[in-house]
């Protein structure tokens, strides 16, 4: 119970660092290898680190995941879901076994390889917890960009979408992302270079992606942050160019934005050929 207790201190010390103004740096330059590996490392224990997707190998804003684990002295990694960025893609597993570190994949190489309910349970659950970003980082992703989605949204494309949403508002069942409170301005929405630079909530713009993964089609609710429709249609195109959506409409506070996801579900084409019925539509 002791170890327990301690184990959640230093994670809760961990999370206090990555949120800190040095993030990720922080955490991997100084608190891993000193706070966490060290003191195992001298009671001669091995020590395991549980990933939920496979550490990464490529030098970023912070040093390669899997190199940071190797420096830092842990000895076994049990990866939850294979990364398939093609900057990885089993590159860090490899980077983690050249340097003799024992590997275990759920699911095995193929991911579909359990030895047990048990491990086939625990690999659904890191599955769950990344697949936006496998959605987003895949490379057989055929998503288009802003500029190509928004020359292929035609009025009557833009009509149909506004007729979904007014179904879908009148049902209840639309979905709705909407700003942070926290994150509220107090300056004028008028003032259009105040409105271009902006800070965007992270969290804001992942909600935002992981809704139009799941449904296309999604209102943004902006009255935290703009007083007229004028500031709404400014915010609602950069949060659509941050995401490769399309502006489908803007009403007061809010902003109608559209994503075909993959596999795509609402077919605008056959929508609008009236070979689908927009009422019958989910």
């Amino acid at each position: 119970e002791d170890e327990t207790r301690e184990m959640r201190r230093k994670v809760r010390e961990l999370l206090d660092g990555y949120k800190s103004g040095g993030g990720a740096s922080t955490l991997f330059a100084n608190r891993l290898s000193k706070d966490i590996v060290s003191g195992h490392q001298h009671d001669g224990n091995v020590v395991t680190a549980y990933v939920t997707l496979e550490p990464c190998c490529h030098y970023g804003q912070t040093p390669p995941c899997a190199l940071s684990l190797v420096t830092a002295g842990v000895n076994r990694v049990v990866v939850g879901y294979r990364d398939p960025n093609p900057r990885v893609d089993g590159g860090g597993i490899q980077l983690l076994r050249d340097a003799g570190v024992d590997v275990h994949i759920i699911g095995g190489e193929s991911g579909e390889k359990f030895s047990s309910k048990e491990e086939r349970q625990v690999g659904k659950m890191c599955a769950d917890l990344v697949k936006y970003f496998v959605k987003r980082i895949s490379p057989n992703r055929s998503a288009v960009g802003k500029s190509d989605l928004d020359e292929s949204i035609s009025g009557a494309k833009r009509r149909a979408l506004r007729q979904i949403a007014g179904r879908k508002k009148t049902e209840g069942t639309m979905p709705e992302v909407e700003w942070p409170r926290e994150k509220q301005s107090n300056e004028n929405d008028n003032d259009m270079d105040h409105l271009n630079n902006l800070q965007i909530p992270t969290r804001f713009l992942e909600s935002v992606d992981n809704a139009l993964w799941d449904h296309e089609l999604v209102l943004l609710r902006l009255n935290n942050v703009v007083k007229k429709k004028k500031g709404a249609k400014i915010l609602g195109e950069r949060v659509a160019e941050a995401i490769n959506g399309h502006v489908a409409q803007v009403l007061g506070h809010t902003v109608l934005v559209y994503r075909p996801g993959l596999p795509v579900v609402l077919d605008l084409d056959d929508i609008v050929a009236g070979g689908v019925d927009v009422g019958g539509i989910e």
